[in-house]
């Protein structure tokens, strides 16, 4: 239930205490010296005599005045760890001077409101963040003005915002990010500068890359709650249950090992929904004798996993989709063959589609391999970490990536084949870490194979329904 009252009435209250007890809360959450680490390697690499400015996302309304549950900037996160909007950070090549204060990282928050935190929880302020985040130079957004900084003297100003973007169109209407944003547009005008979103974004891609410890920990974990929902979801499915039953079984899972949201739309297609790449509605009753493809991973800590498996919904494969399913587990194993340090991030790919497209052929299904891309129309990798697709170069495998293998077939009804192989969509997608001299399955413990996920449908589960 959501309350209206008036202003008024809130202005009379008292702040209110937010006093957590430390042994309440999870202890996990990257550390100030982590970010501390990234923003000092991000300006290792900025050019000399320039300026880096990053904004918080803005909050996004969902309809009327229902606001989405808010979703922090994810370089902005990384950089600085704070998950609040109306927030503004500067780093500088050079130690420079801001309201008295010297130095190169200079960061805006929003200010304490007693009356707004007793609807919204706590809001950090200054203060706050300067001790949860160990910032030396943080300010309110009320002391931000473009006019803090003299452009002139810098050379280059490296931005990932534009003030073109939707999200800061509508200054002067009470919009904190907005004013700011303003601000500093005007000011670098008046001075002839522009901002450059693309060094921005070179340097990020080399940086979130390459997972560092704090990160890789979070993702191991992340990578779990996610196998254990796949696994729930293999005991669990019967014919005449529904995709939403897949759906709910996959994110309860998910929520009670901690996750906070999950990593993206839950995918849970059935029978010709399997064929659909980014299935999402989810609404289907489970037939006798289809396959469940599920596409569905957590989010912790901002980390996103992305797991996919496919499991027959009466607990066992036909032997048509046997052979497909066979088909697309080896590409999978060719694919992971080729998961090493010095090896191209091109080349899962091509032994994924290699081994698909010579079997296709052998299958009939297709004349010539060229046509693979008609049942297998996706890449076979992504980099993995805070965004489900994370920023990285697609260049040489290095220690540290974390990134998917996942290849597949999608038959539709009313291919050009033998119609027995229509509604046949098999995916199968497991997280890999690149390591010294191999790779890691981080999602290793959810079975990929026919007899493995066989097995492990005839497990009891308090979730399959009766008839």
């Amino acid at each position: 239930m959501r309350l209206i009252v008036r202003i008024g009435l809130l202005l009379a209250l008292p702040l209110l205490s937010f006093a957590q007890t430390p042994d309440e809360y999870p202890a996990d959450y990257l550390s100030p010296a982590f970010h501390a680490s990234r923003r000092a390697a991000f300006r290792e690499k900025m050019p000399e005599k320039s300026v880096a400015v990053f904004f918080a996302a803005p909050q996004k309304v969902r309809n009327n005045d229902v606001n989405y549950i808010y979703a922090q900037n994810k370089n902005f996160y990384y950089l600085t760890g704070l998950e609040e909007p109306n927030a503004v950070l500067l780093l500088f090549k050079q130690p420079v001077t801001i309201l008295q204060k010297t130095g190169t990282e200079f960061i805006f928050v929003q200010s304490r409101n007693p009356q707004r935190e007793m609807w919204t929880g706590k809001i950090l302020g200054a203060a706050g963040v300067q001790e949860k985040y160990q910032l030396n130079a943080v300010f309110s957004t009320e002391q931000f003005s473009g006019k803090l900084v003299d452009w002139s003297q810098l050379d280059t100003v490296i931005s990932s915002f534009r003030n073109d973007q939707i999200l800061f169109k509508y200054p002067g209407r009470g919009d904190i990010l907005a004013n700011m944003a303003a601000s500093l547009d005007s000011a670098l005008m008046g001075a002839g500068k522009s901002a450059a979103p693309t060094i921005a974004m070179n340097i990020l891609q080399v940086l979130r890359g390459i997972k560092q410890p704090e990160e890789i920990a979070l993702m191991e974990k992340v990578v779990n709650m996610s196998v254990e929902g796949h696994n729930s979801v293999m005991r669990s499915m019967k014919p005449g249950m529904h995709e939403y039953d897949a759906q709910a079984i996959m994110e309860y899972e998910f929520k009670s090992r901690g996750s906070e949201y999950v990593g993206y739309p839950s995918i849970n297609g059935s029978g010709a929904n399997t064929c659909i790449l980014h299935y999402e509605t989810n609404q289907r009753t489970l037939q006798d004798g289809d396959l469940l493809l599920s596409d569905c991973a957590a989010e912790y800590h901002g980390y996103s996993a992305d797991v996919t498996r496919t499991i027959p919904i009466n607990g066992k494969f036909s032997p048509e989709q046997k052979i497909i399913y066979e088909l697309v587990l080896a590409a999978q194993d060719a694919a992971f063959a080729e998961c090493k340090p010095g090896k191209q991030f091109s080349d899962p790919h091509a032994a994924a589609v290699n081994v698909i497209a010579k079997g296709l052929k052998e299958l009939g299904i297709i004349s010539s391999e060229n046509q693979v891309r008609t049942y297998f129309p996706h890449g076979t990798s992504h980099h993995l970490g805070l965004d489900v697709h994370d920023m990285g170069r697609r260049a040489t495998l290095e220690p540290g990536m974390i990134f998917t293998v996942e290849p597949g077939i999608y038959i539709p009804p009313g291919s050009p084949c033998d119609k027995k192989w229509w509604s046949i969509g098999v995916r199968i997608e497991d997280d890999l870490l690149i390591t010294a001299d191999g790779y890691k399955n981080l999602s290793a413990g959810s079975p990929r194979s026919v007899e493995a996920i066989e097995k492990m449908a005839r497990q009891s589960s308090i979730f399959r329904k009766k008839k």
